[in-house]
């Protein structure tokens, strides 16, 4: 399994921005560098008719959102095999960031069964400040959704939240509203009004850790076997953890 940070957070948080700095700032790995790094968005996973659902404020059932991460699941598995394919260079290892907003608390859990040595990252950033960066967005799909202070259209795109064919609201179902949810497992926070260029140098500084970290386990497991690193690694000094 790759070594992989999640960046996740509210729509409008910033989460790809940060994650493509993050990567810009580490490098590609294509020039003898220490990593070889794999960004990947995932809400090239969301179909147009649920862009489209979204945008009328049609929500999905935990049905429609379970068949998604299963198959955003699946595109992760695929492009990271890709890669590995295309540079079998083993002593650079592999480092998957992955961005998604993840407000649902269904989506996080079927994730972190299918990746659970993953890292996560929350750009913690307020609703107020992420609707006023999304407003500023062409085209963005969350733009037209309603907003009556609900929280059924808080935070999500379209991925998350974004309706399914011919779709309805889910009924009685704390995932299907809109409001972005506490997390509940090991994660960092970065301060979403920081600048992205500081976000962004917090996440490199953790993926760094974390190669250090598990370069460090394979030589401990080199001579006598072992197991594989914990979930928890230590959070950088800048970030805070919860």
């Amino acid at each position: 399994e790759t070594s992989m940070i999640v960046v996740f957070g509210r729509p409008g948080a910033g989460k790809t921005t940060i994650s493509r700095a993050a990567v810009r700032s580490l490098g590609d790995g294509g020039d003898g560098g220490r990593h070889r790094l794999l960004h990947l968005d995932l809400d090239v996973c969301v179909p147009r008719w649920m862009r489209e659902n979204f945008s009328k404020g049609i929500y999905p059932t935990p049905q429609q959102r379970a068949e998604f991460i299963s198959a955003a699941c699946d595109h992760v598995r695929e492009e990271i095999a890709s890669a590995a394919k295309d540079n079998g260079d083993v002593r650079n290892p592999l480092v998957t960031i992955v961005s998604f907003s993840f407000v649902n608390t269904d989506l996080r859990a079927a994730y972190r069964v299918a990746f659970p040595h993953a890292r996560w990252i929350l750009v913690d950033t307020d609703e107020r400040l992420c609707e006023e960066r999304i407003s500023a967005r062409e085209g963005h799909f969350y733009k037209n959704a309603p907003n009556d202070g609900q929280g059924e259209d808080d935070d999500d795109g379209a991925a998350e939240t974004g309706g399914g064919r011919g779709g309805g609201e889910a009924d009685d179902d704390e995932n299907s509203e809109w409001e972005f949810r506490p997390v509940d497992f090991p994660h960092v926070a970065l301060d979403g009004r920081d600048a992205a260029e500081a976000n962004a140098a917090r996440i490199a500084e953790c993926v760094e850790r974390l190669v250090a970290e598990e370069e460090e386990e394979e030589r401990r497991r080199s001579p006598a076997g072992g197991g594989r690193l914990g979930d928890a690694s230590p959070a950088p000094t800048s970030a805070r953890t919860k």
